[in-house]
C-alpha cells in the first residue's frame, strides 16, 4: 500500500510540476518592454507573438498596458483584449515600432512588418528620435508616440 502511494505521488509530481510551469507561461501576459511580431489572423485582425527584441521579426515593443483606458494619442499599435471575470473589461496593449535607422518596413493592412530593404512597397527608417514631433521628419512619413516620447521617420528607399 505504501509503495502504491509513493508511486502515485511521484507520477503526480512528474506531471503536475512541469504542467504548472508550461501552462503558467502560456497564460502570462506580456510585460512592458517585451518585443513582439504581429501575426495576421483569419478574421482580419492580428495577434502579437512575443519574441526576442533583437530578432529580425521583432517589429514592435510593448510600452504601455492600459486596463481602464485606451492607448495614449499617437501611432501606437493597439491590441485590445477582452478580460473575463472580476474586473472584466478591455485591456489595451500599446506597442511602438522597435526599429533603428536603416531598417526597412512594409505597411500591411493593420501593422508594419520588417522586410529586406528593396522589397516592393517598403520604407526605410531614416530617423529615430526621443521626441514626439512629426515636424522632425520634414516631408517624410512619421510615426509619433508621446509616452515614451519617440518619433520614427520613414522614407521610400
Amino acid at each position: 500500500m505504501k509503495l502504491n502511494l509513493l508511486v502515485y505521488g511521484l507520477v503526480a509530481l512528474v506531471l503536475v510540476v512541469p504542467g504548472y510551469f508550461i501552462i503558467g507561461d502560456m497564460v502570462s501576459e506580456p510585460e512592458v518592454g517585451d518585443c513582439a511580431e504581429p501575426i495576421s489572423t483569419s478574421d482580419g485582425k492580428f495577434d502579437m507573438d512575443e519574441t526576442n527584441c533583437t530578432a529580425p521579426e521583432a517589429a514592435y515593443r510593448l510600452v504601455k498596458l492600459e486596463r481602464k483606458k485606451s492607448c495614449p494619442r499617437g501611432d501606437y499599435l493597439d491590441q485590445t483584449v477582452s478580460q473575463a471575470g472580476k474586473g472584466a473589461g478591455l485591456k489595451h496593449y500599446c506597442f511602438v515600432l522597435n526599429v533603428r535607422e536603416g531598417d526597412c518596413l512594409k505597411q500591411g493592412s493593420a501593422f508594419h512588418e520588417r522586410v529586406a530593404c528593396g522589397t516592393g512597397g517598403s520604407q526605410r527608417v531614416s530617423k529615430v528620435t526621443a521626441f514626439a514631433d512629426r515636424s522632425l521628419c520634414g516631408d517624410h512619413e512619421a510615426r509619433t508616440y508621446p509616452d515614451p516620447a519617440l518619433t520614427v521617420c520613414l522614407e521610400k528607399p
